[in-house]
């Protein structure tokens, strides 16, 4: 099936509920990150995933290329692994031996970076200044100087993974093309039983498959994202325009930094967004983008706080952040009713209380770095009623291991 033979509305479908739901299906607690990643190939931006080793980004980006339509062995996909001594050639290909004979310097790049169409680039940042220089055309200009000669690049998306944001100057500039950044973190204790369940039923599917561990894609090639990304212009963003302009000046108060050229290429997500809505207009509700333009991990609050009501009013969703206020009032009341409930037959083993322990100080940390703090008022009063009973909880549930002869 050819690009000009899809329909968009069929397209939008298979997106969402053929790649979309499948992923979010597979891996427990990525839905933000599935979301961003289908947003940022539609819109041909780039996205870095932030969190530490294990937390699937990977694989994760791997099958949700497969989906889109990258055939395996293509060269569609671009994967590799950077440290600081990474060489130039595994990256944009070995020199052509025969041409530097002849006296010119170009390099052969099938299978390498210039001809990918979706790369996935993990540490991205401990790579050598050589390597940087040359990715921040390929990122935002889209060719690459093979020699003297300008090569166009076929990239859609770069996908870029790192354990901690880099804070110096010397890397703000490739910081910078990741128009979107995302926490990928270990799941919560809540959901790591199903996980482990999800988790085993891939492993299985990986050991049924054998040698061939090919998924079905759910499109005939990549190039049919170019039917979604044409159709970005249709897309009316004069009804967020006031919305966004305040925004913008508010998180700029806020002490975020976001250029002016930052804060007119997301309007391209922001139409993204829309468009994987199923709307022919950009609403308030698809602003939830902004929530992932930190520069560093600690301002997502701050975002919440100024993005988020915002698209609650608008009907969307905001996205989880933070647990609001009244969720953790309701962790605080299961967690009193094991601290303090006077129960013969549970076994109150040193287990028991360490894991009670720790749920307790998880919530007690989350209302210290809750957005609520921020903000004079009815929130602010009620966060620190929330704070005062962990504190008093944990303070119970230490007297009671006390009192159990545990410690």
């Amino acid at each position: 099936m050819s690009t000009n033979h899809i329909a968009l509305a069929d397209l939008i479908s298979l997106l969402r509920f053929n790649i979309c739901d499948r992923l979010k299906q597979d891996f427990v607690g990525k839905d933000q990150v599935i979301d961003l990643l289908l947003i940022c190939a539609i819109a041909r931006e780039h996205l870095l995933l932030v969190g530490p080793p294990g937390t699937a980004k990977s694989d994760l980006v791997k099958r949700f290329v497969l989906l889109l339509g990258a055939r395996p062995g293509s060269g569609d996909l671009f994967e590799y692994l950077l440290t600081r001594f990474t060489e130039p050639n595994e990256i944009f290909g070995p020199v052509d031996i025969r041409q530097f004979q002849q006296g010119t310097f170009t390099r052969n790049i099938e299978r390498a970076l210039p001809s990918a169409r979706v790369a996935f680039l993990d540490e991205v940042f401990k790579a050598n200044s050589a390597i940087l220089n040359a990715l921040l055309t390929i990122l935002n200009e889209r060719f690459f100087y093979n020699g003297v000669e300008q090569v166009a690049a076929p990239l859609i998306s770069l996908y870029g993974a790192t354990n901690e944001v880099p804070d110096g100057d010397d890397l703000a500039a490739i910081f910078d093309r990741f128009l979107l950044r995302v926490r990928t973190d270990n799941v919560d204790e809540r959901q790591f039983g199903e996980l482990l369940s999800r988790g085993w039923a891939m492993e299985r599917e990986r050991i049924r498959l054998g040698r061939n561990e090919e998924l079905l894609p759910v499109l005939d090639g990549l190039d049919h994202l170019a039917v979604a990304y044409d159709a970005l212009e249709r897309i009316d963003l004069e009804p967020v325009f006031d919305d966004y302009r305040e925004l913008v000046r508010q998180i700029r108060a806020e002490g975020i930094g976001l250029s002016d050229r930052r804060a007119v290429k997301l309007l391209k997500l922001v139409a993204a967004a829309a468009l994987l809505r199923g709307g022919a207009a950009a609403s308030p509700a698809d602003l939830w983008v902004l929530l992932h333009i930190w520069n560093c991990p600690e301002q997502a609050p701050a975002l919440q706080a100024i993005v988020g009501p915002v698209v609650e009013r608008a009907g969307g969703q905001s996205i989880g952040v933070e647990r609001n206020l009244e969720v953790l009032a309701q962790e605080l009341a299961r967690l009193e009713e094991q601290a303090l409930t006077s129960d013969t037959g549970r076994a109150y083993t040193p287990t028991y209380f360490a894991a009670l322990l720790h749920d307790l100080e998880r919530t007690r940390q989350e209302l210290i770095d809750h957005s609520a703090g921020r903000r004079a008022g009815a929130g602010q009063a009620r966060r620190h009623e929330l704070l005062a009973q962990a504190e008093r909880l944990t303070d119970a549930a230490l007297d009671r291991l006390d009192a159990e002869g545990r410690i």
